[in-house]
């Protein structure tokens, strides 16, 4: 029934499509745990009529089923609907492949620019070809035979397309979790930085086909259409806390090498400018003032390359995220970029100024009453301080013309910046062995010395190299003080490993992770990874930080100010360590604090069956605490 689903996510469902009854058949399935992922137990059917997109049964497809919300469980459901037109779909499918019988009439190896179609999609036709594409008979349509939603993520739905073409392919719908102009910049930037990807830098990615960054499309929604790569993912390779001398070290050291070698592509190349790649004939008319005017790269030599794409405002999630409430064009476009090969540190500036005009904005809708959210007034007038101090300090940071750095300017290039090198984003195909780099959502241009390092091996706690020289005494300690030495250990032992690859691969670079290059960066990076509204004392700490060393690195010529650049009073310091104890505890004391409130949805099923979650009369959830023997 289900041909294919990637191996590791929880649920799947499947609508298969049946040309003599005319219905569609929505499978949903239900999760169940195995330790380590999650695997479909048997899925539920439901049947729906072909011609009518309004048919309710059809709905439970496109429903977030992955996991619960302990608070607003509903509209956080709600925001993650993805129903699209299937009837616009096949559509779709028959144009690109009239297209592609088209292409099969253009010179081999030709590399032709995006097509822009009539039905407001765009076809990125060097990959629409015959070999790519598949056949049928001549009297034949396009038809798609089975639907299956085999992931559902953080920002985007997965579904998978089979048809007669004996080809799938992936549909991505994002979520709308932001306005259509949010998800406009985003997706033109990931399909062109994609297209960069895989035809300039030699990275092997998914064959983006078409793609529509608004509803007016067929669809009716924002979507990409590309190619299906069956494959494991990288991250089943992936284990952090495996015992040095393992049998699984290979694979661990495979994962290191196969992630190290995508982000080596990635920053081989340095570009002019700091931004996010698109299209050149991409946004029309848009003013020239927003796209930088050099070309993307220099030494082109193949002309159907030269010219093909420009570097233009950033899609880094930050700068967009819950900044909905701004005027576009006069509180946001100012702070984007892109920005000049000559200033590296405006990128730290405007994402100080963009967020503290962000908390300025939110509290006057408070003030207003026209806020419905919760956030504390305070915690955004902190806010407000916390990035105007990011923006003043930034730049100073680094002394940009140093000699006590290596290679500094190296390090300053515009370079790519993946924000998601992580082997849950890599496939290995199941048939070439070769791994493929699957979604570059957020990618940027920014100086390698401001690229924080990948999250699955980033750690930022004790370093411990050796238990036994480290550790005083470390075999007479209790079994649970190992424990929490040997999870210290092994988090220090798997970045060091990345590390280490990275000076392999590419030595030039190396500095960008020594400890005094990470202390600097690390405000601009608590501010990037930023997740939360309490979280801007993180920000804080790292600038307090900071001011404790400063003087040490103006003496050793690595940053540009003598004196510390920001005033921190006696009674700014002790509020902030007690805001910052407050936080700890709740993230220490508060179940599912580090996701927000969310829960897998068979953990949640589970917990909530034996009573541990419990249904409050408001219809939110509550983790029963346990009860305490006085």
């Amino acid at each position: 029934m289900i041909r294919h689903t990637v191996p590791g996510f929880s649920r799947r469902s499947v609508a298969r499509l049946s040309k003599s009854v005319g219905t569609l058949r929505c499978i949903t399935a239900t999760a169940a745990s195995t330790g380590k992922r999650f695997i479909s137990n048997d899925p539920k059917e439901v049947f729906t009529k072909l011609a009518n997109d309004n048919d309710p049964n059809r709905d439970a497809f496109f429903r977030y089923t992955w996991g619960s919300w302990l608070k607003n469980d509903k509209q956080h459901k709600e925001k993650r609907f993805t129903k699209f037109s299937i009837e616009g779909l096949n559509r779709i499918l028959n144009d690109i492949y009239i297209q592609s019988n088209e292409m099969a009439k253009v010179v081999d190896g030709k590399i032709l620019p995006p097509t822009f179609n009539r039905n407001l999609t765009v076809s990125l036709v060097n990959n629409v070809i015959p070999k790519n594409i598949g056949k049928i008979n001549p009297n034949e349509n396009v038809q798609v035979t089975t639907l299956s939603s085999i992931h559902e993520g953080k920002h985007h739905r997965i579904y998978k397309v089979d048809t007669n073409l004996n080809k799938a392919f992936i549909l991505r719908i994002p979520y709308p979790l932001e306005n259509e102009n949010t998800l406009s910049y985003r997706i033109r930037s990931e399909v062109a930085t994609m297209d960069f990807a895989g035809l300039k830098l030699g990275i092997k990615v998914p064959k983006i086909f078409c793609y529509g960054v608004n509803s007016l499309n067929p669809v009716r929604q924002p979507f990409v259409l590309q190619e299906f790569i069956e494959g494991d993912l990288l991250m089943r390779d992936w284990d952090p806390l495996m015992e040095d001398g393992s049998p699984n070290q290979k694979k661990f050291d495979n994962v290191i090498k196969q992630v190290s070698d995508f982000q080596s592509k990635l920053i081989s190349l340095k570009l002019n400018g700091f931004g996010s790649i698109y299209f050149n004939n991409d946004f029309k008319d848009a003013d020239d003032k927003e796209f930088v005017q050099d070309k993307v790269y220099d030494g082109e030599t193949n002309p159907d390359l030269q010219n093909r794409w420009k570097i233009g405002p950033s899609v880094e999630r930050c700068l967009w995220r819950h900044k909905s409430h701004l005027n576009f064009q006069k509180q946001m476009k100012p702070f984007l970029g892109p920005w000049s090969i000559e200033s590296p540190m405006d990128i730290i500036k405007s994402a100080g100024l963009l967020e503290a005009e962000n908390a300025r904005m939110r509290l006057a809708l408070k003030a207003a009453g026209s806020s419905p959210e919760l956030v504390n007034s305070q915690t955004l007038k902190e806010q407000v301080t916390t990035f105007e101090n990011l923006a003043k300090i930034a730049p100073d940071l680094f002394n940009v013309k140093t000699k006590a750095i290596p290679n500094m300017q190296e390090l300053l290039s515009p370079r790519l910046f993946h924000p998601d090198l992580d082997p849950m984003n890599i496939i290995v195909n199941k048939e070439s062995q070769e791994a493929y780099l699957l979604d570059f959502e957020g990618t940027c241009t920014k100086p390698f010395i401001l690229q924080n390092s990948p999250q699955f091996i980033a750690y930022e706690g004790p370093k411990i190299y050796d238990l036994k020289e480290d550790i005083s005494d470390f075999d007479k300690l209790s079994e649970a003080e190992k424990k929490q030495y040997q999870f210290m250990y092994k988090r220090t032992r798997n970045q060091h490993q990345w590390e280490k690859k990275l000076n392999e691969n590419n030595p030039q670079l190396i500095t960008a992770v020594a400890p005094p290059v990470k202390l600097l960066r690390s405000p601009y990076v608590a501010a990037v990874e930023r997740k939360t509204e309490d979280e801007y004392l993180l920000i804080d700490e790292s600038l307090l930080q900071l001011k404790e060393v400063w003087d040490i690195f103006a003496q050793n010529d690595l940053v540009k100010q003598k004196k510390f650049p920001l005033t921190y009073t006696k009674e700014d310091i002790e509020r902030h360590v007690k805001d910052l104890q407050k936080l700890h505890e709740k993230l220490i004391s508060t179940p599912f604090a580090a996701t927000q409130g969310w829960v897998p949805q068979d953990m949640f099923d589970h917990l909530l069956k034996s009573g541990s979650i419990v249904k409050q009369e408001n219809g939110e959830y509550a983790v029963k605490q346990p009860e305490t023997s006085s």
